[in-house]
């Protein structure tokens, strides 16, 4: 194969640029994919299922949260070929527009009292159409800034597009937590329209900062040798099996520790907790704010001692925190429950998170890096992710006193991490010889 030399930039500025797009971009399309989490949790069980009992109305709307997430492979696949062939930066403003305009069409459905079944089936639909943005979007964001990334702060850069995750939470959150104030009545029959309506604006704010983004320059040089891929996702199943098992596995515990959190949280601190649902939004929210600080500092660190270290340190805490965080919050004190999810967020998802999208994009040569980063990232979601919230209701109910299944689950995952992460080779995206400030050069090789 033939290798490829340093990348280049246009400008000192490009870096800072390419990773900015990154983490605007990324906030936009999770604060929309958060927004419909959120909704799944506190409204739309009345709204597109009702004349069922309420704990089986949660359980169908976390049901469709789910839809995304069995759509996210299939648009990885798609736009992930598209990345790897035609660009990361066209590829990015597709995703985006998809997202955009689908979450705002969801705020525009009619219940399922105006026109019955048709109503959940179009919820689904749109619902559909996020997951494929998504699929698309996360794996060439993150390569739009690790490919763009000075050698000595590879982790720090592709903490760019993850930083958008809890930004997106944290917009979301504060935004439904407005609207949740407004009278049931109210909530019920607009205000819960105004989150989803905003996604139409969202996207034009985004498209208009990714337009002035360069291609990355490692995609310039395969593209101007000749060296794409046919078929990416042939040649990742073909050749690099063994890297997307990895890239899946990081996933586990930093994936569910996370939806169990930031969707499942706000039904069991309600539900079984007792809590409002202002309170519950606003503990969520300050668990996000914290993560989103916590994030930099973390990449940043794994810039310096070693992102493998960071990473399976998240991954114990992870362990050993499991069955105090679920106890602790049986405690049923607003201050002790605030407490305790700010610093699982922090001490479990920061960690990891903070680093696995690097981690995940170091498995892949450059020909096939964003179908392989996008599909594990994917398939992460639809195994980790999607069943999480769903198990957590189906497990726990109303009462909420079998919260042990939960913890357990989350050890599970963190096992899985710990594995994932022994297993993953500790070859960087960056030459251990090149100096601070230089960008990032392609992996001439692909991983079996």
């Amino acid at each position: 194969m033939a290798t490829t030399s340093p990348a280049k930039t246009g400008s000192s500025s490009t870096p800072r640029r390419a990773a900015i797009a990154s983490l605007v971009g990324t906030t936009i399309e999770w604060y929309e994919f958060f927004i419909y989490g959120l909704a799944a949790a506190l409204v739309f069980g009345d709204l597109f299922f009702p004349g069922v009992d309420e704990h089986s109305g949660r359980l169908a709307s976390f049901a469709t949260l789910g839809v995304a997430f069995v759509a996210r492979p299939l648009g990885a696949a798609i736009f992930g070929h598209l990345g790897d062939r035609l660009g990361r930066k066209s590829t990015l403003i597709a995703t985006l527009g998809i997202m955009g305009t689908a979450t705002g069409l969801i705020g525009l459905l009619p219940s399922y009292d105006s026109i019955g079944i048709w109503a959940p089936i179009l919820l689904i639909v749109l619902r559909l159409f996020q997951g494929l943005a998504v699929g698309g979007e996360w794996g060439g964001a993150v390569l739009m800034s690790v490919e763009h990334a000075p050698a000595s702060k590879v982790r720090l850069y592709g903490c760019a597009p993850q930083m958008g995750s809890p930004l997106g939470l944290v917009l979301a959150t504060a935004v439904m937590s407005a609207v949740s104030s407004l009278p049931d009545d109210q909530l019920l029959d607009w205000g819960w329209r105004i989150p989803f309506l905003a996604g139409f604006v969202l996207v034009l704010i985004g498209l208009a900062i990714r337009l002035g983004v360069e291609e990355s320059e490692q995609f310039r040089e395969i593209k101007a040798t000749g060296e794409t891929a046919r078929l990416p996702i042939g040649d990742i199943f073909a050749r690099a099996k063994k890297s997307l098992a990895i890239g899946i596995g990081l996933q586990a515990s930093v994936n569910v520790v996370f939806y169990i959190i930031s969707v499942y949280f706000l039904s069991y601190a309600t539900k079984s907790l007792d809590l409002d649902r202002n309170t519950a939004l606003l503990m969520v929210m300050a668990a996000a704010v914290i993560d989103l600080a916590a994030l930099p500092f973390m990449a940043s660190l794994s810039d310096r001692i070693g992102a493998h270290r960071v990473f399976f340190a998240g991954a114990l805490f992870t362990i050993a925190a499991a069955f105090p965080f679920f106890w602790f919050l049986r405690a049923e004190q607003v201050l002790l429950t605030s407490v305790v999810v700010i610093v699982m967020m922090v001490g479990a998802h920061a960690t990891t998170y903070s680093v696995v999208s690097s981690l995940i994009a170091d498995q892949f040569d450059t020909k096939v890096r964003y179908s392989g980063t996008a599909l594990s990232n994917a398939l992460g979601g639809l195994i980790f992710s999607a069943p999480t919230p769903f198990i957590a209701e189906a497990v726990v109910g109303n009462g909420g006193s079998r919260w042990w299944p939960l913890a357990l689950m989350t050890v599970a995952a963190a096992l899985v991490s710990l594995v994932a992460i022994a297993a993953a080779p500790r070859h960087r995206l960056v030459a251990e010889t090149d100096e601070p400030g230089t960008p990032v050069p392609a992996r001439t090789t692909t991983p079996a």
